[in-house]
């Protein structure tokens, strides 16, 4: 699920509670912060990771360093 789809959610259950300050104090959280995550400046937290009934799940990748970036670090040593 991408961020847009966790969005899309949110405006829903915002939809369904009326606003998003309806929303934000049936959650426990801020008006302010409900806005913050719909715009895209912030994450969304475990409350309404909860609501949605999702949660978050972090992938790492590992990448080969540029020729410029190894010099640096064996510089460094």
């Amino acid at each position: 699920m991408t961020r847009d789809d966790v969005n899309k959610l949110l405006e829903q259950m915002v939809e369904r509670a009326g606003s998003r300050v309806a929303l934000a104090k049936e959650i426990g959280v801020t008006s302010a912060y409900v806005g913050a995550v719909l715009l895209g400046n912030r994450e969304p937290g475990p409350a309404i990771l909860d609501v949605l009934g999702l949660e978050r799940q972090v992938q790492v990748t590992y990448v080969k360093k540029t020729k410029k970036k190894q010099a640096r670090q064996l510089s460094s040593n």
